[in-house]
């Protein structure tokens, strides 16, 4: 199977001892955006106890329950896994498991974005309800960004095979 580069490109060489920091870095900043997202969705929450206008309900818990779950599937795959060459009968099909459930890990992401966005619009836009309620609703979009950012930092910095190089394949 021929395979077909899309995209390749070389970062620049650092010296080891920054590699190492810009990985531990890239750790603080994608738990720095998952703290901060989830702050600014309990934020939401207390303050949509001062008002009667919207219930909070379990619909705006869903996105970001399904955003943090898709980042803990999305990152506990190794990147090795997924270059897997072995085809056939015999082969353990360990690379197409390992792609499906990337697959359901991006698809929870992504779901758990669109599901806030659908939310917002739905109950905060359409009605028309005053400003201060409308936080209540775009604090869940700034939640579920906020951890799509996190676990893309967090799988870019966790899941780099060669130090200087990053290559998008097509097989």
């Amino acid at each position: 199977m021929a395979r077909v580069f899309v995209w390749n490109c070389n970062l620049p060489r650092l010296p080891s001892s920054w590699r190492e920091q810009l990985r531990d870095l890239g750790t603080y900043i994608s738990g720095a955006l998952f703290t901060i997202g989830w702050w600014v969705f309990i934020d939401g929450l207390v303050m949509s106890r001062s008002t009667t206008a919207v219930n909070f309900g379990f619909e705006d818990w869903l996105p970001g329950l399904l955003c943090t779950l898709g980042m803990i599937i999305t990152n506990s795959i190794d990147l090795t896994l997924l270059r897997d060459d072995g085809f056939g009968y015999s082969s353990g099909g360990l690379a197409g498991k390992a792609k499906l459930t990337l697959f359901i890990g991006i698809a929870l992401l992504a779901g758990g974005v669109a599901g806030s966005v659908a939310i917002l619009a739905i109950k905060y836009i359409v009605p028309q309800v005053d400003s201060s309620v409308m936080y209540i609703g775009v604090t869940n979009v700034v939640q579920t960004v906020c951890l799509l950012m996190a676990s893309v930092v967090l799988w870019f910095v966790h899941n780099s095979e060669h130090d200087n190089n990053y290559n998008f394949v097509l097989n």
